[in-house]
């Protein structure tokens, strides 16, 4: 069952607008959000992108070192240039990481969250409401001019406004 009813406007005057009017139905502050293009969601992609990065470069230069017979009491298991082994496991790991930890950090944001997130970004104003009185909020928010407005599963959390 929905518990966010999520509304989009083209500019921030029909977004107040809503918020005023969603106040006069009854709904309470604390139930309402709005997302701005200056004061967006952020999925942190980035972020999970360079952790990803990060922990596979390490796994890459651990399996490299291991591989190459750097570490103490391990013999080569390749021959030729130590170094150049090394770096390759490395940046293999890198690569392996960065496209993984995007891969992931996408899918668990899960498509409409994706979607809204990427219309904020556009200039587009996300007015979000949580809680009791879906139907009613959902209302108000079309007759105030909103491109859209759906009720959508997962609570979305734009900085409040």
């Amino acid at each position: 069952m929905p518990d966010t009813v999520a509304g989009l406007f083209r500019t921030r005057a029909e977004a107040e607008t809503a918020l005023r009017n969603l106040k006069e139905a009854g709904i309470g502050p604390d139930q309402v959000s709005l997302a701005t293009p200056r004061i967006g969601r952020r999925g942190h992609y980035g972020v999970k992108v360079l952790i990803g990065i990060a922990a596979r470069t390490l796994l890459g230069a651990l399996l490299g070192a291991l591989a190459t017979g750097m570490v103490p009491g391990v013999h080569p298991l390749v021959a030729g240039n130590i170094l150049a082994t090394f770096v390759l496991a490395a940046v293999a790991g890198a690569a392996t990481g960065g496209v993984a930890g995007g891969l992931l950090s996408m899918s668990a944001s899960g498509d409409r969250a994706l979607y809204y997130e990427q219309e904020v970004e556009s200039g587009r104003f996300l007015v979000t409401v949580k809680g009791p009185g879906l139907e009613e909020a959902q209302r108000v928010i079309r007759a105030s001019g909103a491109m859209e407005a759906a009720p959508v599963e997962a609570p979305l959390r734009p900085e409040s406004g």
